[in-house]
């Protein structure tokens, strides 16, 4: 017996002509469901019984058609029919934290914007002995270098694939759109106008991605031809400058702002204090003042000492004669001086 609503369940016989399973719904008036406790619950019970994975919209568009009924669960009912997409959202994410911490054996796996409820990795050998399924079949390393081909530079014609890996890819290409991992997206615009390829949502719920984003980073050689790129891929990696050479390069730095900038104003010296300036200055003062004293008191005594603006008075005049006189006659005393001392000296 498995419950569906709040007074029915169905009963599941074998018919004799049809070889199918058939549901009888049988009426019982005495028997009450409870109500679900939380949006988290309907969310799993949804996912477990559904057998393709569901969008969160879907899910909310599930639990609105679900009428309130009348009664002493009306306002829980109510509760859960005006549900949001946040609402959803935060339930999808708790079902996937308490599948975790349960430890049951089932995950909330989300791949292409959908959700679903599968069994761990770790058990998938056990179910196939219980199923007695055959060891699942892996694509081959060439199937696998045209599947990455495709999925990090789609969409993408054959004869790109094929100048990529440098060689025939007809065989691999029929491989996956055979697995359903590829797909026809379009036509392109080269002459003849051959068929783009692009991955399908299998593709990535087999590779447990919900979308494309989360591919690892390209691989130089999938990427497309581009020099700048190439060359960039090409380049070594920088060594660690040492201090000194930081130190070195930002006071150059420094220098080279200020010969453009001018105009730029100066940094702001520390602040210092008031006493010291006046100090300072009191001391400048009095060096300044002694300095005037001296250069006045050596500028009196020695006249080569004066200011380049002092005067000479080189226009003969009527008293040059008289004082021409007056120098031959020092000299003449002079002269005369000087032999008497001489005379004196002989004695």
């Amino acid at each position: 017996m498995r419950p569906f609503t709040k007074s029915r369940f169905y009963l599941q016989t074998k018919s004799r002509r049809t070889s199918r399973w058939r549901g009888l719904t049988i009426m019982s008036e005495n028997v009450k469901i409870p109500l679900p406790r939380s949006l988290q619950e309907i969310a799993g019970a949804m996912l477990f019984a559904s057998e393709t994975p569901l969008t969160a919209g879907e899910l909310r568009a599930a639990i609105k058609a679900v009428e309130p009924e009348e009664g002493e669960n009306a306002e829980v009912m109510d509760v859960y029919h005006t549900c949001t997409a946040r609402e959803v959202d935060e339930a999808l994410k708790g079902l996937g934290k308490a599948l975790e911490v349960a430890g049951c054996g089932f995950e909330l796996v989300c791949s292409a914007g959908a959700y679903r409820i599968q069994t761990v990795p770790s058990c998938g050998r056990y179910v196939r002995a219980l199923l007695k399924l055959d060891r699942p079949s892996r694509l081959g390393r060439a199937s696998l270098e045209t599947l990455a081909i495709i999925a990090y530079r789609q969409p993408l014609t054959k004869s790109e694939m094929e100048e990529i890996r440098g060689v025939d890819v007809t065989a691999n290409v029929k491989t996956l759109m055979d697995l359903q991992l590829i797909r026809l997206v379009g036509k392109s615009e080269l002459p003849g106008h051959p068929f783009l390829y692009g991955t399908t949502p299998l593709f990535l719920e087999h590779f447990g991605l919900s979308s494309l984003e989360q591919l690892n980073e390209l691989d130089p050689t999938l990427q497309r031809s581009n020099p700048r790129q190439k060359a960039a891929s090409y380049k070594r990696p920088e060594t660690k400058k040492t201090e000194l050479e930081v130190a070195a390069e930002q006071e150059a730095a420094q220098k080279d702002e200020t010969e453009e900038s001018p105009g730029a104003k100066p940094k702001q010296a520390p602040a210092v204090d008031n006493v010291q300036v006046e100090l300072a200055l009191e001391s400048e003062e009095e060096s300044v003042g002694v300095t005037e004293t001296d250069a006045a008191s050596g500028a009196s005594d020695d006249p080569a000492s004066r200011s380049d603006d002092f005067f000479i008075d080189d226009t003969p005049d009527e008293f040059d004669e008289e004082d021409d006189d007056d120098d031959d006659d020092e000299k003449e005393d002079g002269e005369t001086d000087e032999e008497d001392h001489d005379e004196t000296s002989e004695n």
